[in-house]
Protein backbone atom coordinates (compact mmCIF):
# COMPACT_ATOMS: atom_id res chain seq x y z
CA UNK A 1 0.00 0.00 0.00
CA UNK A 2 1.35 3.69 -1.10
CA UNK A 3 2.48 5.85 2.03
CA UNK A 4 0.09 8.35 2.59
CA UNK A 5 1.19 12.33 2.89
CA UNK A 6 0.53 13.33 6.89
CA UNK A 7 -2.18 15.62 5.90
CA UNK A 8 -3.99 12.61 3.84
CA UNK A 9 -3.11 10.75 6.91
CA UNK A 10 -5.22 12.77 8.99
CA UNK A 11 -8.21 13.33 6.74
CA UNK A 12 -8.65 9.49 6.33
CA UNK A 13 -8.35 9.13 10.19
CA UNK A 14 -11.21 11.93 10.23
CA UNK A 15 -13.01 10.27 7.91
CA UNK A 16 -13.09 6.80 9.39
CA UNK A 17 -13.88 8.62 13.03
CA UNK A 18 -17.01 10.63 11.35
CA UNK A 19 -17.84 7.04 9.90
CA UNK A 20 -17.49 5.27 12.73
CA UNK A 21 -19.84 7.78 14.95
CA UNK A 22 -22.53 7.10 12.48
CA UNK A 23 -22.58 3.75 12.80
CA UNK A 24 -21.97 3.81 16.76
CA UNK A 25 -24.59 6.24 17.04
CA UNK A 26 -26.76 4.18 15.34
CA UNK A 27 -26.65 0.48 16.36
CA UNK A 28 -24.11 0.83 19.62
CA UNK A 29 -20.85 -0.55 20.08
CA UNK A 30 -21.97 -3.90 20.23
CA UNK A 31 -23.83 -4.60 17.26
CA UNK A 32 -21.61 -2.41 14.94
CA UNK A 33 -19.28 -4.22 13.58
CA UNK A 34 -15.37 -3.65 10.93
CA UNK A 35 -17.43 -4.24 8.40
CA UNK A 36 -19.90 -2.04 9.51
CA UNK A 37 -17.62 0.89 9.70
CA UNK A 38 -15.62 0.38 6.21
CA UNK A 39 -18.80 -0.13 4.31
CA UNK A 40 -20.05 3.46 5.62
CA UNK A 41 -16.56 4.74 5.01
CA UNK A 42 -16.59 3.59 1.54
CA UNK A 43 -13.32 1.56 2.73
CA UNK A 44 -11.52 -1.64 3.01
CA UNK A 45 -11.16 -3.63 6.50
CA UNK A 46 -7.71 -3.04 5.53
CA UNK A 47 -7.20 0.54 5.23
CA UNK A 48 -9.58 0.75 8.77
CA UNK A 49 -6.42 -1.22 10.40
CA UNK A 50 -3.91 0.96 8.86
CA UNK A 51 -5.85 3.51 11.41
CA UNK A 52 -6.48 1.23 14.07
CA UNK A 53 -6.15 -1.88 15.32
CA UNK A 54 -9.25 -2.84 16.55
CA UNK A 55 -12.71 -1.84 17.05
CA UNK A 56 -12.16 -1.10 21.21
CA UNK A 57 -9.22 1.16 19.57
CA UNK A 58 -11.83 3.03 17.24
CA UNK A 59 -14.31 3.36 19.65
CA UNK A 60 -12.04 4.66 22.58
CA UNK A 61 -10.40 7.39 19.93
CA UNK A 62 -13.85 8.20 18.75
CA UNK A 63 -15.16 9.73 21.88
CA UNK A 64 -11.93 11.63 22.91
CA UNK A 65 -12.12 12.94 19.49
CA UNK A 66 -15.86 13.72 19.15
CA UNK A 67 -15.04 15.35 23.22
CA UNK A 68 -11.95 17.24 21.59
CA UNK A 69 -14.07 18.88 19.09
CA UNK A 70 -17.24 20.06 21.59
CA UNK A 71 -14.53 22.22 23.81
CA UNK A 72 -15.68 24.58 25.75
CA UNK A 73 -12.74 25.82 27.99
CA UNK A 74 -12.09 28.50 25.73
CA UNK A 75 -13.76 31.53 27.48
CA UNK A 76 -12.65 30.37 31.06
CA UNK A 77 -9.50 31.72 30.08
CA UNK A 78 -10.64 35.36 29.06
CA UNK A 79 -8.55 37.55 31.54
CA UNK A 80 -10.64 40.54 30.31
CA UNK A 81 -14.00 39.03 32.18
CA UNK A 82 -15.27 39.06 35.44
CA UNK A 83 -15.31 35.46 37.27
CA UNK A 84 -19.32 35.35 36.79
CA UNK A 85 -19.08 36.76 33.21
CA UNK A 86 -16.51 33.73 32.06
CA UNK A 87 -18.37 31.21 34.73
CA UNK A 88 -21.74 32.34 32.40
CA UNK A 89 -20.27 32.10 29.19
CA UNK A 90 -18.57 28.94 29.34
CA UNK A 91 -22.18 27.06 30.96
CA UNK A 92 -23.98 29.11 28.25
CA UNK A 93 -21.71 27.38 25.75
CA UNK A 94 -21.75 24.15 27.50
CA UNK A 95 -25.81 24.25 27.03
CA UNK A 96 -25.61 25.49 23.14
CA UNK A 97 -22.89 22.75 22.67
CA UNK A 98 -25.53 19.89 23.52
CA UNK A 99 -28.59 21.70 22.20
CA UNK A 100 -26.21 21.61 18.70
CA UNK A 101 -27.92 19.06 15.99
CA UNK A 102 -24.61 17.86 15.58
CA UNK A 103 -24.02 16.80 19.45
CA UNK A 104 -27.81 15.31 19.65
CA UNK A 105 -26.32 12.77 16.94
CA UNK A 106 -23.46 12.35 19.40
CA UNK A 107 -25.32 11.60 22.48
CA UNK A 108 -26.38 7.50 21.59
CA UNK A 109 -23.29 7.20 21.61
CA UNK A 110 -22.22 9.21 24.67
CA UNK A 111 -24.54 7.04 26.55
CA UNK A 112 -23.11 4.03 25.34
CA UNK A 113 -19.68 4.92 26.28
CA UNK A 114 -21.77 5.33 29.94
CA UNK A 115 -22.61 1.57 29.68
CA UNK A 116 -18.84 0.91 28.42
CA UNK A 117 -17.67 2.48 31.68
CA UNK A 118 -19.04 -0.09 33.87
CA UNK A 119 -17.43 -2.65 32.17
CA UNK A 120 -14.64 -1.80 31.33
CA UNK A 121 -11.75 -0.16 32.50
CA UNK A 122 -9.75 1.76 29.51
CA UNK A 123 -13.39 3.30 28.61
CA UNK A 124 -13.33 4.40 32.54
CA UNK A 125 -10.05 5.53 32.63
CA UNK A 126 -10.78 7.08 29.38
CA UNK A 127 -13.84 8.86 30.45
CA UNK A 128 -12.49 9.82 34.42
CA UNK A 129 -9.58 11.58 32.42
CA UNK A 130 -12.11 13.63 30.22
CA UNK A 131 -14.11 14.95 33.09
CA UNK A 132 -11.05 15.99 34.61
CA UNK A 133 -9.97 17.79 32.12
CA UNK A 134 -13.63 19.47 31.92
CA UNK A 135 -13.80 20.11 35.58
CA UNK A 136 -10.59 21.42 36.66
CA UNK A 137 -11.27 25.05 34.30
CA UNK A 138 -14.50 24.88 35.98
CA UNK A 139 -13.45 24.72 39.63
CA UNK A 140 -10.09 26.87 39.63
CA UNK A 141 -12.48 29.94 37.81
CA UNK A 142 -14.75 29.10 40.69
CA UNK A 143 -11.88 28.96 43.67
CA UNK A 144 -11.03 32.55 42.04
CA UNK A 145 -14.30 34.06 42.05
CA UNK A 146 -14.36 32.88 45.93
CA UNK A 147 -10.78 34.36 46.39
CA UNK A 148 -11.20 37.78 44.92
CA UNK A 149 -14.36 38.17 46.86
CA UNK A 150 -16.72 38.00 43.50
CA UNK A 151 -18.42 34.73 44.73
CA UNK A 152 -19.88 33.49 47.79
CA UNK A 153 -18.03 30.54 49.58
CA UNK A 154 -18.86 27.49 47.98
CA UNK A 155 -17.24 24.15 47.71
CA UNK A 156 -15.54 24.35 44.27
CA UNK A 157 -15.45 20.88 43.15
CA UNK A 158 -18.63 20.00 44.28
CA UNK A 159 -20.27 22.93 42.40
CA UNK A 160 -18.01 22.45 39.00
CA UNK A 161 -19.63 18.66 39.38
CA UNK A 162 -23.04 20.10 39.59
CA UNK A 163 -22.63 21.88 36.55
CA UNK A 164 -21.20 19.17 34.45
CA UNK A 165 -23.95 17.03 35.68
CA UNK A 166 -26.81 19.61 34.78
CA UNK A 167 -25.45 19.59 31.21
CA UNK A 168 -25.11 15.80 31.35
CA UNK A 169 -28.83 15.83 32.37
CA UNK A 170 -29.69 18.03 29.63
CA UNK A 171 -28.57 15.68 27.29
CA UNK A 172 -30.33 12.91 28.10
CA UNK A 173 -33.67 15.07 28.06
CA UNK A 174 -32.70 16.32 24.71
CA UNK A 175 -31.94 12.57 23.68
CA UNK A 176 -35.68 11.38 25.27
CA UNK A 177 -37.91 14.02 24.43
CA UNK A 178 -36.43 17.20 22.71
CA UNK A 179 -39.44 18.71 22.24
CA UNK A 180 -39.76 19.40 25.97
CA UNK A 181 -36.24 21.34 25.71
CA UNK A 182 -36.92 24.82 25.47
CA UNK A 183 -33.01 26.55 24.72
CA UNK A 184 -33.79 30.02 25.50
CA UNK A 185 -35.87 29.60 28.52
CA UNK A 186 -32.79 26.67 30.12
CA UNK A 187 -30.45 29.44 29.53
CA UNK A 188 -31.93 32.10 31.17
CA UNK A 189 -32.41 29.48 34.26
CA UNK A 190 -29.00 28.57 33.98
CA UNK A 191 -27.62 32.30 34.27
CA UNK A 192 -29.87 32.94 36.94
CA UNK A 193 -28.36 29.99 39.04
CA UNK A 194 -24.70 31.48 38.17
CA UNK A 195 -25.43 34.83 39.08
CA UNK A 196 -26.96 33.07 42.58
CA UNK A 197 -23.12 32.58 43.36
CA UNK A 198 -22.70 36.73 43.47
CA UNK A 199 -21.61 38.29 46.79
Amino acid sequence: MPKLKPETQAARRTHILTAALTCFARTGYHQTTIDDISREAGLSKGSIYVHFESKKELFLAIFDWMVDETRFTEDLAMSDKTCYERLASTIEDMLMGVASPEFRAMSPLVVDTWLQNLQDPDVNEMIRGKYIQYSQPLIHLIEEGVANGEFKPVDAPALASIFIAMIDGLMVQILVDPTVFDLNGTSRALKTLVAGLLV
